[in-house]
């Protein structure tokens, strides 16, 4: 016994919208603003504030993470990697936990090893501004703080693009900023 379901036209069009933003909206080039949106936001370790405006003039890579996200536990050693070839270069990477234990978030760092910059976004408020929709969610800047490639999640296709990304963006002219 077949079934045969014709489904009416707009039905069909619907699907078909709907399966193109959720296509859309995975990957690369998720979300692109003119300016990435500053802020501040206190250090993880405690004591010192974290704001995006005084990095101005480096490529900047933020990514919001959680202690408990496996795919930010895969993203982290790239970044560490990354960071530690590209520092002396004006790249920096930030590193936003939005964890609701702090202390979770503090041993994740850590246990990984981590040296860059981590803030902490307790109320998630810097995490609505950018519109994160899952974790890791990650943004590069240019030295002019223009949002150029951001993504949600993380696979190895993203590592090489985020690298390309990176080292191409530091490859423009620093003088370039103003």
């Amino acid at each position: 016994m077949t079934y045969n379901i014709t489904f009416p036209i707009r039905w069909r069009l619907a699907l078909l919208i709907f399966s193109s933003v959720l296509v859309a909206g995975c990957g690369e080039q998720r979300f692109l603003a003119p300016d990435a949106p500053d802020f501040s936001l206190p250090g993880l370790a405690g004591g010192e504030t974290i704001t995006l405006s005084d990095y101005r003039g480096d490529v900047v890579y933020l990514t919001f993470w959680a202690s408990w996200c496996a795919p930010c536990r895969e993203e982290m050693p790239l970044l560490s990697s990354l960071w530690q070839a590209h520092r002396d270069e004006g790249f920096q990477v930030i590193g936003i936990n939005v964890d609701e234990d702090p202390e979770a978030a503090r041993q994740f760092a850590q246990d990984m090893g981590l040296e860059f910059p981590l803030a902490y976004d307790a109320d998630r408020a810097v995490s609505r501004l950018y519109r994160v929709a899952g974790y890791p969610s990650h943004y590069v800047l240019d030295r002019r703080g223009k949002v150029r490639f951001s993504a949600l999640g993380f696979t190895e296709a993203d590592a090489l693009a985020v690298t390309r990304e990176v080292e191409t963006l530091l490859a423009e002219p620093a003088d370039a900023i103003n």
